[in-house]
């Protein structure tokens, strides 16, 4: 019974989420390319806005694939993830 995802799949959905973080940041550039001058302030603050949160959006899409990138990583190899190593206290010695 395995004990994590299969290295194959972990690996194609690492690639998977390269692919969607290289995307997503040439996306946010034409969005933010897209910034044209209305000439007119309510228009004007209305696409700006809108512009600025889908850039927003993509950036954040971006940063989750980051995030996640490490975290399936771990499964890429043959084999149950290495334990993650647990910090203890050391103990004092003893005044006897």
């Amino acid at each position: 019974m395995p004990l994590g995802p299969d290295p194959e799949r972990a690996r194609t959905a690492l690639a998977e989420l390269d692919t969607l973080r290289d995307t997503v940041t040439v996306a946010e550039d034409d969005v933010l390319a897209c910034l044209v001058v209305t000439g007119e302030p309510g228009p004007q603050r209305v696409l700006d806005d809108w512009l600025d949160q889908v850039a927003d959006t993509l950036r954040a899409l971006g940063e989750t694939a980051a995030d996640l990138s490490p975290v399936l990583a771990r499964y890429t190899v043959t084999g149950p993830p290495a334990p993650t190593p647990v910090e203890r206290p050391i103990d004092a010695p003893r005044m006897p």
